[in-house]
């Protein structure tokens, strides 16, 4: 069966701050990397090389040359240019899929069939039906299966998450978040919808899962607008209303600076979140403001504190880096110890279908409903995943 983790039931990211992190105490897993574009190269590698209980010990790609450069850099021998090969190898007991999205499940299935376990990157998909599919096998092969959302084990949101739940912002009113980058030049999958190209489906479904994973709620409409000088959406805002209420606005771009902001507003006072920073949790509380000089000495010593451990920590790569550590741990272990995940590929299908209605939101100028359509656990039990309407997406 899939494996699941409620997320009342969190795991400290990193334990102690700078120190080595272990994945308890089973044997190494060995690791098969399917992709080595660039997640592959800047964030999971980098990530798994400080990361005890894993070994990298296999890569595939359709391109030699970079299959050759990137398992050069990290010492990995074996190389396949055709994943099917490394998925025959038995010695390899777990891989990531790490290639364009219009391939995850294919390969996904194959991994399962092939008796691995299974991190996914993000999004799940291209469509429901593909995300369906995948989660009907996976629910009936003894494997795990996560998907890949690093930010849920971002140090700060983690810690931000806490705070929400421990009531210190109150009654939940607003939420907003930034997330972008600038790319001059993109594959050509990456600036076509059909694909899974633009920003509502490669960067922005990182936060519609931030959404659920922060406030605890899911989404019941979406309002999108995108802009596409070069390549489809590549600049996007999204307004949302979650189903308890609070109301969420979202930008994202590929065509300005670097950045991965959160913002929650409460009756009782705001929490800032700039995932970029070591010291960039603040929280202010609704008798205070930003800007007054008892808010900013106290935002002074708290970057004074937190200034030797960030340090160390930049060295290392930073908190993003740290995410990815944090995230594969958490893999690791469930694989270890036959436990449960907590980003199931359900959630992966959540944030797939809000990232699907704001693209029809986007391309039909108007508001889209997601609604809560009944449909079966892979437990067997009765549960509810997202569909969309005013017009359903996947709906006859």
């Amino acid at each position: 069966m899939e494996r699941k983790r409620n997320t009342d039931s969190q795991n400290t990211a990193e334990g102690k701050e700078g120190h080595a992190i272990t994945a308890g105490r089973g044997k190494v897993v060995k690791l098969g990397l399917i992709g080595c574009g660039r997640v592959a190269e800047t964030r999971h590698l980098p990530a798994l090389q400080n990361l005890a209980g894993a070994e990298v010990v296999a890569m595939a790609d359709l391109d030699p040359e970079r299959l050759r450069r990137v398992a050069d850099r990290f010492h990995v021998k074996q190389r396949y240019t055709n994943f099917v090969a490394l998925l025959d190898d038995s010695s390899i007991e777990a891989v990531a899929v790490c290639v364009p999205v219009q391939f995850h499940v294919e390969i996904a299935l194959a991994a399962l069939e092939a008796g691995k376990h299974v991190l996914i990157e993000k999004p799940l998909a291209l469509s429901l039906e593909e995300a369906n599919r995948l989660i009907e096998r996976a629910g009936q092969m003894p494997r795990t299966i996560m998907v890949g959302f690093n930010l849920r084990w971002h140090r700060l949101l983690r810690q931000a998450q806490a705070m929400i739940q421990q009531g210190a912002l109150g009654s939940l009113e607003l939420m907003r978040t930034a997330f972008t980058s600038y790319h001059e030049n993109v594959p050509e999958w990456r600036k076509r919808r059909e694909l899974g190209g633009g920003v509502l489906f490669e960067i922005a479904v990182h936060h519609f899962d931030l959404w659920r994973f922060l406030l605890r709620s899911e989404v019941e409409e979406v309002l999108a607008v995108s802009r596409s000088p070069h390549w489809e959406d590549e600049t996007a805002v999204v307004t949302a209303r979650l189903a308890n209420g609070v109301l969420v606005t979202s930008i994202f771009s590929e065509r300005t600076n670097e950045s991965n902001e959160v913002e929650i507003y409460g009756q009782a006072g705001y929490l800032r979140v700039s995932c970029y920073r070591f010291d960039g949790l603040e929280y202010v509380s609704s008798s205070s403001r930003a800007g007054d000089v008892r808010t900013r000495l106290r935002q002074m010593a708290h970057t004074l504190k937190e200034l030797p451990q960030g340090a160390w920590g930049m060295r290392r790569g930073g908190d993003l880096i740290a995410s990815y550590r944090a995230e594969w741990q958490h893999f690791i272990e469930a694989v270890q110890h036959d436990a449960p995940v907590e980003c199931t590929v359900e959630d992966g299908r959540c944030a797939l279908q809000v990232a699907l209605a704001a693209i029809e939101s986007a391309s039909l100028g108007q508001s889209v409903r997601v609604a809560r359509v009944p449909r079966r656990s892979t437990a067997g039990t009765r549960d509810f995943a997202p569909g969309t309407s005013k017009r359903s997406i996947g709906e006859a």
